[in-house]
């Protein structure tokens, strides 16, 4: 059972790394996703070392791990904020719903007190 778990994530993760995109493709994505051009490029600022500060690989890595982690936060907040515009639209194209704004009203005050 366990190693046709770890196939089937085998498999995912070779399904994830074959995605290829044009050029243009992936600089409309990034034009659209500023914070993900701004994780790539520090990304690519370490690999290339432009800083001359990397001169170990232990500096390397916890560069590249740490910009990996950012890259990955942006991500899941971009892929979020694209669920709720896809979320927003197709609620606005069903008829039978509105969109409702802030209640106005605190419910029904109490008047009169009971004389018990």
């Amino acid at each position: 059972m366990q190693s046709m778990l770890a196939n089937q994530k085998w498999m995912e993760a070779q399904r994830m790394t074959t995605t290829k995109l044009s050029d243009e493709a992936l600089l409309a994505i990034l034009t659209a996703h500023p914070e993900l051009r701004d994780r790539f490029a520090s990304i690519a600022s370490a690999v290339e070392d432009s800083d001359g500060d990397l001169k170990e690989a232990d500096a390397v890595e916890e560069r590249i791990v740490e910009e990996m982690r950012l890259l990955g936060r942006a991500a899941m907040q971009g892929w979020a904020e694209h669920q709720v515009e896809l979320t927003e639209r197709e609620i606005r194209q069903q008829p039978q719903m509105h969109r409702q704004g802030k209640k106005n009203s605190s419910g029904i005050r109490n008047l009169a007190k009971s004389r018990s």
